[in-house]
């Protein structure tokens, strides 16, 4: 019966569920909803694996004009490394293909900051933790995953760099803490800071560098990318501070040579084991641009420790000029930026891009791209790069699906309260910053899915209080979550060869690190 819930198409329902009890149950293969919020579904909750074809059967990803009907193979995909996959519309038992969906779980490590681990909000004591909201996704949808984070809120991925934190290293307890008792004016004694926190315990052997300051919803563990403890990761997924890709400084000096060096570790390291994709992946998270643009002079810092010189400002001529400021100003012109700093990665080393970034302008309703900071932007890169063949802004296929245009793109935002100061922000009175609430950060969940399964989101789970790795998750609405699973199949899965484009292998040679030693800030 699950088989039939599959292509139902939900035209008009106001008083009956999407899908009976007989039919479904709390929530099948492709999200048929029976809970109370089911019987007051709208008009036109579309639920499908993938486009109609001939029969009803479906379309393949990844191979438009192909399709195929119940327990049938698809051909092979980047994302399957040429191998034949099972049909969207087949068994969750059906093995017939070259792609088992019962072999072993995914491992996959997240590599970032506060984007990652997900802050909880004002009147959200959850946090939005994109690798639980991921595995909750994937597994729903019949795919294991087993999870770890290295996250530090404000920091670069230039800091989680395994040349800097090696194994091993001998480092104080106690530093950290006098740090924060010292109101940050006593924080360099210590050569390094052993890692003990609400998510890292002492045990685990983490470390990190000296004035690396991290709070109870972060998870600082650099050392994690060589400790392996579910065996040799399938994925490395790196997520930068949110505004360095938009800086092609620091892009080329910080980020182009973390890569780099992720990816060459990852292939020397647990040879002998099987991987799910073949070789081991460096994925990029292509983070969005912020509610209004940057709305800023200057890129600045988070956390000026991360930074070789302790801000990225001199990566520009913002002090003397307004381009890079412009060329930010705005959040499509950003998001422009941030895809085309990360797309570049794939020639550094990463595999995959993930495209967050462009599905949160879908969801925003696809505003154009003003062509004075498209130029501007793309006169800073030698040429059009991986995403050339694409005509951005990506859209979603039905307007249906577009909820969350001009200030209802706030909901996509971690949301302060009334009482927040919005000056950094936006003019509009906004009460967000540019973190992502459960919303981003399930739509987040659901491209990344997407990308690295090259399968369907349609008909996941979607948070509601489950506890995914010992962690709860909050609430999200169900129309909400099917809207966003629309999205993330309609800015995925037509374009896999652009997202896989890369090679473990870089086919560019990275520009030497920024050497250490790192920022100090000066003697009171």
């Amino acid at each position: 019966m699950v088989q039939a819930c599959r292509m139902l198409i939900v035209l008009v329902i106001v008083i009956a569920p999407v899908c009976g009890q007989s039919a479904c149950t709390d929530r099948d293969a492709t999200g048929c909803l029976v809970d109370e919020e089911s019987s007051l579904l709208a008009v036109h909750l579309h639920v499908r694996s993938a486009e109609s074809g001939p029969s009803g059967s479906v379309e393949c990803p990844g191979s438009p004009g192909v399709f195929c009907d119940g327990n049938k193979c698809c051909p092979g995909n980047n994302a399957s490394q040429g191998k034949t996959f099972p049909c969207p519309t087949a068994e969750a038992s059906f093995s017939g293909c070259e792609v088992d969906p019962s072999e072993e779980p995914l491992k996959i490590l997240f590599v970032g900051n506060s984007f990652t681990y997900g802050p909880s909000g004002y009147d959200q004591p959850e946090q939005n933790n994109l690798p639980r909201f991921f595995k909750l996704v994937a597994e729903s949808l019949g795919q294991k995953v087993q999870q770890q984070e290295d996250t530090i809120g404000g920091c670069s991925v230039f800091m989680h760099r395994p040349s800097i934190n090696p194994l091993g290293l001998n480092c104080s307890f106690d530093a950290h803490q006098k740090c924060i008792d010292s109101n940050f004016t006593d924080c360099y004694a210590a050569d390094c800071w052993a890692v003990n926190s609400s998510h890292i315990k002492a045990s685990e052997g983490c470390t990190v560098n000296t004035g690396l300051i991290w709070g109870p919803e972060d998870a600082p563990c650099p050392q994690r990318l060589l400790k392996q403890d579910f065996g040799a990761w399938d994925v490395v997924v790196l997520q930068d501070e949110s505004i360095l890709p938009n800086v092609v400084g620091a892009l080329k000096q910080m980020l182009a040579p973390s890569v780099s060096e992720f990816s060459q570790v990852l292939r020397q390291s647990g040879t002998h084991q099987k991987r799910r994709f073949g070789d081991p992946l460096v994925a990029m998270f292509m983070t969005w641009g912020y509610y209004a643009g940057a709305h800023r002079q200057c890129p600045g810092d988070d956390v000026p420790s991360c930074f070789p010189n302790g801000t990225m400002n001199g990566f520009t001529d913002c002090e003397s000029s307004d381009d890079w400021a412009q060329s930010v100003a705005t959040h499509p012109c950003q998001s422009y930026s941030l895809a085309r700093g990360y797309a570049e990665m794939l020639d550094y080393g990463a595999k995959v891009v993930v495209p967050c970034g462009l599905a949160w302008e879908a969801a925003r309703g696809a505003e154009p791209i003003p062509q004075t900071c498209k130029a501007t932007i793309d006169a800073e890169f030698p040429d059009l790069g991986p995403l050339a063949s694409l005509s951005l802004p990506l859209k979603a296929k039905s307007e249906e699906w577009v909820r969350w245009r001009g200030k209802k793109a706030q909901e996509l935002f971690k949301n302060w309260g009334p009482t927040f100061n919005s000056t950094p922000w936006c003019d509009d009175g906004c009460t967000v910053d540019n973190h992502p609430s459960k919303l981003g950060q399930y739509l987040n969940a659901l491209v990344f899915y997407a990308t690295l399964f090259g399968a369907s989101p349609l008909g996941a789970d979607w948070p509601r209080g489950q506890v995914v790795d010992g962690m709860k998750l909050p609430t999200i609405d169900s129309q909400d979550a099917v809207a966003l699973q629309h999205i993330a199949h309609d800015v995925v899965l037509p374009y896999l060869n652009t997202w896989w484009s890369g090679s473990p292998v870089p086919r560019k040679e990275a520009p030497p690190a920024m050497p250490l030693p790192l920022y100090r800030p000066p003697a009171m």
